[in-house]
C-alpha cells in the first residue's frame, strides 16, 4: 500500500465517529478520501456484534484508498446513564422529577419519570447535590434521596429541556462507585480486539488501574493494540502522569469533563493534558464540539474554527468529530472543513524544537529517533523513513515534529493501521531482507516510484540492527537521489 502525498502535507490527524449518517459504503469512503485517518466506532450506542459488518467493510475500502485504514474502539467505560425509555419528554423548568435507580427500561416514563440504569446512585447522592443530563445541558438538585440502592431520587429542575433515552448521567462532587471496566465493556473489549481493532479507548479514567484490565486483555492474545486514555473525570487530572506512563495515547474528553468540572478550567486542562502528553512523546487527541453546529449546518462558526485550530496550536496530534460525523447532516462537509482548518494552522507553524524527553520507555529508540531527525534538519532532508515492528519508533520520530513527512517501513499490516494516529506519519508496507540497508533501500524505491521522493532529494533512514524491522533500532543514514533518480548511500 502506498501513501498519498496529499495526505502526508497535513500532520494533523481527523478521527470521525462512524454512526447512522456515515456507515454506508459510499459515504465511508468519500469520509477516508476526504481526509478521515481514524474512523471511530462508539460502543455506548448498540449492540458489539452490530459492528461486526462495520469493521469488515472499513477494511475492505483500503484497496480503494490505496493506504490501510484505522479503526478506534471506543469502550462505554463507568458511564452513568438514564435508562431505555420511548421518545422525547421535555424537562421544565422549577418542576420536580424522579429519578427511577436500577430501572433499565420504562415503559411510562415521562417528564416527571425517568430511568437511572445505575441502582447505586440513589445510594451515593445526597441532598442538595447537582445533578447533570446529556453533557450539562439540564440541570438537577436533589431534593430527597433513600440512601440505598434501587430507590427513588427526587429532583428540582434548574435547568430545563428536552431529554431522550440513555442520556449521559454526571454526578460533580460525588464519587461514584463504578468499575472501570464493567460488564457491557468486557463484552465490547473482547469484540473489539476479535474484530481487529488498532486503537481501544478507555472511557472515564479516574487513575492508572482503570486502564490495566484492557491491557491485560491485550497482553493475553499477545497482541499490540494501542490503548488511549479517555481523561474526562476531575480525578484523573489528579493522577495524569501515572495515567500517561500506562497508556499509548490520550483525549482530552471535553464533554463529561466540562461538566465534571467549572467550564472556565477546562481550557486550562485541555492545555495541561497536552503538554503532559507531548512531554512523553505521545498522541494527544481532542474531542468534543469541535465543529457542534454542522450536524445541522453546512458550515461552523467562527468560534468553532477558532477552537480547532486553537487545540492544533496548543500541540494536539490530532482532533476528533463525535455527532458531527455520526448522526449530523453533513458528514463529508464537516471532515473537509476540518481538514482544511488543519493544514492552515500547520502552515503557520514551524517545525517544533520540542524535545521529549520525560519518556521513560524505549530510550535507546527514542536517542536514535532524535538523532534521525537532527540529521534531517542538518541535510535539509525532505522526508524520513523510519522502520518499526510495532510503530513506537516513528512515534518517538513524529514526537520530534521534524517538520517534513515521516514514512514508517513495516512488514506488518496491524502495525501500518495502527500508526494512522501518528502525526504526519503515513507508511509503506516492504518484505524484510537480512540486510538492514535492503530493506530500507526497497522502502526508499517505493517511495521514489510513488511520486512520494523526487530526483534530488535527501531522505534519513531509520532503522534497526542487523534486520531493519525486527532488530533494536540503532542506525540513521542519509540517502540521496542523484538527477536520474538511483539511490546513493552518502553518510
Amino acid at each position: 500500500m502506498g501513501s498519498h502525498r496529499d495526505l502526508t502535507m497535513r500532520r494533523t490527524r481527523i478521527v470521525a465517529t462512524i454512526g447512522p449518517s456515515s456507515d454506508d459504503d459510499k459515504t465511508l469512503l468519500t469520509l477516508l478520501q476526504a481526509g478521515v485517518n481514524v474512523c471511530r466506532l462508539n460502543y455506548s450506542h448498540g449492540e458489539p456484534e452490530q459492528k461486526t459488518e462495520l469493521y469488515q467493510r472499513i477494511r475492505e475500502l483500503e484497496s480503494k484508498i490505496s493506504r490501510p485504514t484505522c479503526i478506534l474502539a471506543d469502550l462505554p467505560g463507568p458511564k452513568l446513564r438514564l435508562g431505555e425509555f420511548d421518545g422525547i419528554h421535555v424537562l421544565a423548568m422549577k418542576k420536580k422529577v424522579e429519578l427511577h435507580c436500577g430501572v433499565e427500561y420504562m415503559e411510562n416514563a415521562s417528564n416527571k419519570q425517568l430511568p437511572v440504569q445505575y441502582a447505586g446512585l440513589s445510594a451515593e447522592l445526597k441532598k442538595g447535590d447537582p445533578v447533570l443530563l446529556s453533557d450539562g445541558l439540564i440541570r438537577l438538585k436533589v431534593l430527597t434521596s433513600p440512601g440505598e440502592p434501587g430507590g427513588i431520587v427526587t429532583c428540582r429542575i434548574q435547568d430545563g429541556g428536552p431529554i431522550s433515552a440513555r442520556k449521559g448521567i454526571n454526578v460533580p462532587g460525588t464519587l461514584v462507585d463504578l468499575p472501570a471496566i464493567g460488564p457491557k465493556d468486557e463484552l465490547a473489549l473482547q469484540h473489539a480486539l476479535d474484530s481487529g481493532a488498532d486503537l481501544i479507548a478507555v472511557s472515564y479514567v479516574r487513575t492508572a488501574e482503570d486502564l490495566q484490565p484492557a491491557r491485560e486483555a491485550i497482553m493475553q492474545r499477545n497482541l499490540s493494540t494501542w490503548v488511549i486514555a479517555k481523561i474526562e473525570h476531575p480525578m484523573a487530572l489528579d493522577h495524569l502522569d501515572e495515567i500517561l506512563a500506562n497508556c499509548d495515547a490520550v483525549m482530552v474528553a471535553r464533554g463529561d469533563l466540562g461538566v465534571e468540572i467549572p467550564l472556565e478550567e477546562v481550557p486550562i486542562a485541555q492545555q495541561k493534558i497536552i503538554d503532559s502528553a507531548l512531554e512523553l512523546g505521545m498522541p494527544v487527541i481532542v474531542a468534543t464540539q469541535m465543529l457542534e453546529t454542522m450536524t445541522v449546518n453546512p458550515r461552523p462558526t467562527r468560534a468553532e474554527v477558532s477552537d480547532v485550530s486553537t487545540a492544533i496550536r496548543q500541540g494536539a496530534t490530532g482532533v476528533m468529530l463525535s455527532g458531527e460525523t455520526a448522526s449530523g447532516m453533513y458528514p463529508v462537509e464537516t471532515v473537509q472543513t476540518m481538514a482544511r482548518i488543519a493544514a492552515s494552522t500547520e502552515q503557520s507553524l514551524d517545525s517544533s524544537e520540542l524535545k521529549p524527553e520525560s519518556a521513560t520507555r524505549f530510550k535507546s529508540t527514542r536517542a536514535v529517533a532524535h538523532a534521525g531527525v537532527e540529521l534531517a534538519k542538518m541535510a535539509d532532508a525532505s522526508r524520513i523513513l523510519v522502520a518499526t515492528e510495532r510503530g513506537n519508533a516513528p512515534r518517538l520520530v513524529s514526537s520530534y515534529r521534524p517538520g517534513i513527512p515521516v514514512t514508517a517501513v513495516t512488514d506488518n499490516l496491524a502495525t501500518a493501521r495502527r500508526i494512522q494516529i501518528l502525526s504526519g506519519v503515513d507508511c509503506v508496507i516492504v518484505e524484510e531482507y537480512q540486510r538492514g540497508s535492503e530493506t530500507m533501500q526497497n522502502a526508499l524505491a517505493l517511495q521514489l516510484d510513488s511520486g512520494n521522493v523526487q530526483p534530488g532529494d535527501k531522505i534519513v533512514a531509520i532503522s534497526g540492527s542487523p534486520k531493519a524491522i525486527s532488530g533494536l533500532t540503532s542506525t540513521a543514514r542519509l540517502y540521496k537521489i542523484s538527477n536520474s533518480g538511483e539511490i546513493v548511500g552518502t553518510e
